[in-house]
């Protein structure tokens, strides 16, 4: 294998745990794990993995505390890398490792930055989405670009369909990333490449326009299905649907100009 890092990993949940059990798995030195202080259990998946390779685990309320910056420093790491972390990473700690940060995005980067790739693709009919690893830099997704992998969707993938393929390509392309970096490969650079930017979904944004399409309906209920919040259509929230030719007619059958959307999976909008 290429030379072993010394490697600090940020994460925060189950798709984390992929990526450190991978660099654990590769021969890496993980000497820390740091994870936001949030008040719920998405950590609990990281401080087992930690606890099983005696990796100490940071949950600072701050990630850019004094606490963390000393902490992280102390671990004197050649590398860190981040997967699923909600958080922006600021210079005091950005400036720590020599081979500086590389983080996991699960978009085409440029497009798609932002918080919610998982689910805009879908929503946008696009043919394609996929994973980018970049450098991190002070803003959000902007770093030059180490390797990108790319997913084909269809039409009927649903969004626990999408972090399946993740789930696979996790387990392997932050470690090829690295050795990338180790062998001087080339990267892209994006800082001023031109990409569209979402941020965290809002209420009103998953909300189906019943006087669009029902293709863009049905966009919508795939892109935003369990585990998620679902796709708001009149009075319900949908999780499971499909198209059916105009004329089709039913108690649990919306109606769009260009075809039907039958509702497989609902529930009432009031107890959403």
């Amino acid at each position: 294998m290429h030379k072993r890092l010394d490697i600090v990993f940020f994460g925060e949940d189950s798709f984390s745990d992929i990526i450190l059990n991978s660099l654990i798995e590769a021969g890496h030195n993980v000497n820390l794990v740091v994870t936001p202080y949030y008040d719920n259990n998405v950590y609990k998946r990281l401080a087992i993995r930690c606890q099983k390779n005696s990796i100490p685990l940071l949950r600072p309320p701050k990630v850019n505390s004094d606490e963390t910056v000393e902490a992280v420093a102390a671990a004197r790491p050649d590398l860190c890398c981040i997967a699923h972390f909600e958080r922006l990473v600021k210079k005091p700690l950005l400036q720590i490792p020599r081979l500086g940060f590389i983080n996991l995005h699960p978009s085409l980067l440029p497009d798609y930055r932002g918080m919610a790739p998982q689910h805009w693709p879908i929503i946008n009919r696009e043919k394609k989405t996929g994973l980018t690893i970049h450098y991190v830099d002070e803003t959000a997704d902007t770093g030059d670009i180490i390797l990108q992998r790319e997913i084909p969707l269809n039409d009927d993938m649903y969004v626990s369909d999408l972090q399946m393929k993740w789930r696979e390509e996790y387990k392997t392309i932050m470690v090829e990333a690295i050795k990338r970096i180790l062998s001087g490969a080339p990267t892209i650079y994006q800082k001023e490449l031109q990409g569209r930017y979402y941020g965290k979904l809002k209420p009103e944004q998953c909300v189906v326009d019943l006087s669009g399409s029902v293709h863009d309906a049905y966009a919508m209920v795939r892109g935003l299905s369990m585990p998620y919040h679902g796709a708001v259509i009149g009075d319900k929230v949908v999780y499971r649907a499909h198209v059916e030719r105009l004329g089709t007619s039913s108690k649990n059958t919306i109606v769009f100009k260009d075809g039907a959307l039958a509702l497989d999976l609902f529930k009432d909008a009031s107890s959403h």
